[in-house]
Protein backbone atom coordinates (compact mmCIF):
# COMPACT_ATOMS: atom_id res chain seq x y z
CA UNK A 1 0.00 0.00 0.00
CA UNK A 2 1.42 3.55 -0.28
CA UNK A 3 1.96 5.43 2.00
CA UNK A 4 -0.04 8.26 1.02
CA UNK A 5 -3.04 5.69 0.90
CA UNK A 6 -2.30 4.24 4.26
CA UNK A 7 -1.98 8.17 5.38
CA UNK A 8 -5.23 8.75 3.73
CA UNK A 9 -7.54 6.01 5.52
CA UNK A 10 -5.94 6.61 8.82
CA UNK A 11 -6.95 10.16 8.80
CA UNK A 12 -10.74 9.17 7.25
CA UNK A 13 -10.92 6.74 10.77
CA UNK A 14 -9.59 8.87 13.00
CA UNK A 15 -11.69 11.88 12.24
CA UNK A 16 -14.66 10.65 11.62
CA UNK A 17 -16.69 10.49 14.93
CA UNK A 18 -19.49 7.29 14.00
CA UNK A 19 -16.61 5.51 11.52
CA UNK A 20 -13.82 5.77 14.54
CA UNK A 21 -16.84 3.95 16.80
CA UNK A 22 -18.54 1.62 14.75
CA UNK A 23 -16.52 0.56 11.12
CA UNK A 24 -13.92 -2.15 11.96
CA UNK A 25 -9.93 -1.39 10.46
CA UNK A 26 -9.51 -3.08 7.33
CA UNK A 27 -7.20 -5.50 7.90
CA UNK A 28 -4.97 -3.70 4.95
CA UNK A 29 -4.54 -0.79 7.79
CA UNK A 30 -4.54 -2.83 11.27
CA UNK A 31 -0.69 -4.88 10.09
CA UNK A 32 0.25 -1.54 9.86
CA UNK A 33 -0.28 -0.24 13.32
CA UNK A 34 0.67 -1.47 16.58
CA UNK A 35 -2.09 -2.90 18.61
CA UNK A 36 -2.81 0.50 21.47
CA UNK A 37 -3.28 2.28 17.74
CA UNK A 38 -5.56 -0.60 16.05
CA UNK A 39 -7.38 -0.70 19.26
CA UNK A 40 -7.65 2.74 19.45
CA UNK A 41 -8.96 3.16 16.06
CA UNK A 42 -10.98 0.03 15.83
CA UNK A 43 -13.20 1.94 18.75
CA UNK A 44 -12.68 -1.05 21.30
CA UNK A 45 -13.82 -0.43 24.91
CA UNK A 46 -11.09 -0.58 28.36
CA UNK A 47 -13.12 -3.86 28.93
CA UNK A 48 -10.99 -7.19 29.48
CA UNK A 49 -13.34 -8.92 27.30
CA UNK A 50 -12.60 -6.23 24.01
CA UNK A 51 -9.29 -5.96 25.30
CA UNK A 52 -9.20 -10.09 23.82
CA UNK A 53 -10.98 -9.72 21.04
CA UNK A 54 -8.92 -6.51 20.24
CA UNK A 55 -5.51 -8.73 20.67
CA UNK A 56 -6.96 -11.44 18.64
CA UNK A 57 -8.79 -9.55 16.03
CA UNK A 58 -5.00 -7.83 15.24
CA UNK A 59 -3.64 -10.97 15.11
CA UNK A 60 -5.35 -11.70 12.57
CA UNK A 61 -5.24 -9.52 10.20
CA UNK A 62 -0.82 -10.08 11.45
CA UNK A 63 -1.33 -13.31 10.20
CA UNK A 64 -3.49 -12.93 7.06
CA UNK A 65 -1.26 -10.29 5.65
CA UNK A 66 2.05 -12.61 6.67
CA UNK A 67 -0.37 -15.42 4.62
CA UNK A 68 -0.83 -12.77 1.44
CA UNK A 69 2.72 -11.88 1.53
CA UNK A 70 4.28 -15.82 1.40
CA UNK A 71 1.74 -16.96 -1.24
CA UNK A 72 4.51 -17.26 -3.93
CA UNK A 73 6.28 -19.58 -1.25
CA UNK A 74 3.74 -22.30 -0.59
CA UNK A 75 6.03 -24.64 1.52
CA UNK A 76 7.20 -21.74 3.56
CA UNK A 77 3.88 -20.68 4.37
CA UNK A 78 2.58 -23.87 5.41
CA UNK A 79 5.46 -24.34 7.82
CA UNK A 80 4.60 -20.87 9.33
CA UNK A 81 1.00 -21.67 9.13
CA UNK A 82 2.34 -25.46 11.06
CA UNK A 83 4.62 -22.96 13.42
CA UNK A 84 1.66 -20.87 14.59
CA UNK A 85 -0.65 -23.56 15.58
CA UNK A 86 2.01 -24.82 18.17
CA UNK A 87 2.58 -21.60 19.10
CA UNK A 88 -0.59 -21.31 20.08
CA UNK A 89 -0.61 -24.18 21.83
CA UNK A 90 2.12 -24.04 23.75
CA UNK A 91 0.55 -20.79 25.04
CA UNK A 92 -2.87 -21.76 26.14
CA UNK A 93 -1.63 -24.56 27.77
CA UNK A 94 0.90 -22.07 30.37
CA UNK A 95 -3.02 -20.26 30.70
CA UNK A 96 -4.12 -23.19 31.61
CA UNK A 97 -1.62 -24.43 33.76
CA UNK A 98 -1.44 -21.13 35.42
CA UNK A 99 -5.18 -20.99 36.35
CA UNK A 100 -5.04 -24.10 37.63
CA UNK A 101 -1.89 -22.86 39.93
CA UNK A 102 -3.55 -20.07 41.44
CA UNK A 103 -7.02 -21.47 41.90
CA UNK A 104 -8.68 -19.94 39.27
CA UNK A 105 -8.48 -16.47 37.91
CA UNK A 106 -9.47 -14.52 34.49
CA UNK A 107 -6.52 -12.69 34.60
CA UNK A 108 -4.30 -16.12 32.96
CA UNK A 109 -7.34 -16.97 30.34
CA UNK A 110 -7.08 -12.97 29.14
CA UNK A 111 -3.19 -13.44 28.83
CA UNK A 112 -3.84 -16.44 26.34
CA UNK A 113 -5.32 -14.03 23.29
CA UNK A 114 -3.33 -11.21 24.23
CA UNK A 115 -0.18 -13.09 23.95
CA UNK A 116 -1.77 -13.47 19.78
CA UNK A 117 0.46 -10.02 18.63
CA UNK A 118 3.44 -11.14 20.17
CA UNK A 119 3.68 -14.82 17.94
CA UNK A 120 2.22 -13.07 15.15
CA UNK A 121 5.98 -10.74 15.23
CA UNK A 122 7.84 -13.72 16.12
CA UNK A 123 6.49 -15.53 13.06
CA UNK A 124 7.59 -12.45 10.83
CA UNK A 125 10.81 -12.48 11.76
CA UNK A 126 10.87 -15.91 10.96
CA UNK A 127 9.50 -15.73 7.64
CA UNK A 128 12.03 -12.92 6.90
CA UNK A 129 14.83 -14.61 8.17
CA UNK A 130 14.01 -18.00 6.40
CA UNK A 131 14.15 -15.76 2.89
CA UNK A 132 17.16 -13.73 3.41
CA UNK A 133 20.88 -15.40 3.74
CA UNK A 134 21.58 -13.96 7.28
CA UNK A 135 18.31 -16.51 8.81
CA UNK A 136 20.83 -18.70 7.58
CA UNK A 137 23.91 -17.40 9.76
CA UNK A 138 26.22 -19.65 11.80
CA UNK A 139 27.49 -19.63 15.33
CA UNK A 140 28.31 -20.30 18.79
CA UNK A 141 25.72 -17.73 20.33
CA UNK A 142 23.58 -19.43 18.08
CA UNK A 143 23.44 -23.37 18.86
CA UNK A 144 24.17 -21.64 22.70
CA UNK A 145 20.56 -20.43 22.28
CA UNK A 146 19.27 -23.78 21.38
CA UNK A 147 20.58 -25.18 24.25
CA UNK A 148 19.49 -22.64 26.38
CA UNK A 149 15.87 -22.60 25.17
CA UNK A 150 15.64 -26.19 25.75
CA UNK A 151 17.55 -26.18 29.40
CA UNK A 152 15.08 -23.79 30.18
CA UNK A 153 11.83 -25.37 28.71
CA UNK A 154 12.58 -28.51 30.48
CA UNK A 155 13.38 -27.59 33.52
CA UNK A 156 10.41 -25.52 33.02
CA UNK A 157 8.49 -29.02 33.26
CA UNK A 158 10.20 -30.82 35.51
CA UNK A 159 9.71 -27.90 38.51
CA UNK A 160 6.05 -28.18 37.11
CA UNK A 161 6.27 -31.93 37.74
CA UNK A 162 7.60 -31.16 41.68
CA UNK A 163 5.09 -27.75 42.51
CA UNK A 164 2.41 -28.57 44.64
CA UNK A 165 -0.45 -26.53 45.55
CA UNK A 166 0.07 -24.46 48.53
CA UNK A 167 -3.00 -26.38 51.15
CA UNK A 168 -5.75 -26.48 48.66
CA UNK A 169 -7.83 -29.84 48.65
CA UNK A 170 -9.85 -29.57 45.86
CA UNK A 171 -6.95 -29.55 43.21
CA UNK A 172 -7.08 -31.77 40.88
CA UNK A 173 -3.98 -33.29 40.36
CA UNK A 174 -4.54 -35.71 37.69
CA UNK A 175 -5.70 -32.52 34.98
CA UNK A 176 -3.21 -30.57 36.40
CA UNK A 177 -0.51 -33.46 35.21
CA UNK A 178 -2.16 -34.16 32.14
CA UNK A 179 -1.64 -30.68 31.09
CA UNK A 180 2.17 -31.07 32.27
CA UNK A 181 2.19 -33.93 29.99
CA UNK A 182 0.61 -32.45 26.81
CA UNK A 183 2.73 -29.02 27.52
CA UNK A 184 5.84 -31.19 27.28
CA UNK A 185 4.45 -32.77 24.16
CA UNK A 186 3.93 -29.40 22.76
CA UNK A 187 7.53 -28.09 23.32
CA UNK A 188 8.87 -31.33 21.83
CA UNK A 189 6.56 -30.98 18.88
CA UNK A 190 7.57 -27.28 18.15
CA UNK A 191 11.52 -28.02 18.45
CA UNK A 192 10.63 -30.73 15.59
CA UNK A 193 9.41 -28.77 13.31
CA UNK A 194 12.38 -25.59 14.05
CA UNK A 195 14.93 -28.48 13.76
CA UNK A 196 18.27 -28.58 15.10
CA UNK A 197 20.49 -26.84 12.94
CA UNK A 198 22.68 -23.84 14.82
CA UNK A 199 21.55 -21.08 12.68
CA UNK A 200 19.91 -17.30 13.27
CA UNK A 201 16.12 -18.52 12.05
CA UNK A 202 16.01 -21.86 14.26
CA UNK A 203 17.55 -19.72 17.43
CA UNK A 204 15.32 -17.15 16.67
CA UNK A 205 12.82 -19.90 16.37
CA UNK A 206 13.62 -21.22 19.58
CA UNK A 207 13.30 -18.60 21.83
CA UNK A 208 9.96 -18.21 22.99
CA UNK A 209 10.37 -21.69 24.96
CA UNK A 210 12.73 -19.51 27.62
CA UNK A 211 9.56 -17.61 28.81
CA UNK A 212 5.72 -18.35 29.67
CA UNK A 213 2.77 -17.05 30.34
CA UNK A 214 2.64 -16.61 34.12
CA UNK A 215 4.28 -19.86 34.84
CA UNK A 216 7.66 -18.91 35.73
CA UNK A 217 6.96 -16.45 37.88
CA UNK A 218 4.71 -18.68 40.00
CA UNK A 219 7.26 -21.59 40.23
CA UNK A 220 9.61 -18.81 41.51
CA UNK A 221 7.15 -17.89 44.15
CA UNK A 222 6.66 -21.33 44.94
CA UNK A 223 8.86 -23.88 46.99
CA UNK A 224 8.02 -27.30 46.23
CA UNK A 225 7.41 -29.42 49.23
Amino acid sequence: MRPQTLLSMLLALAFSPVLAQTTPVPCSVAEHLDLDSYTLMAGYRSSELDNDEAAATYAGCLAAGLTRDLKAQPKLSARIAQLRTQYRQLRSLEGQLAYMMMGGGTMYTHAVPRSEPETEARLRALATLASSPLGGQTGARYSQELRLAREVFAERVAKLRAWKPDGSSSFDRATFTRLIQQYQQAGSTLMATLGQRGDAATAVGYQPLEWSLFVDEFLTESQPK
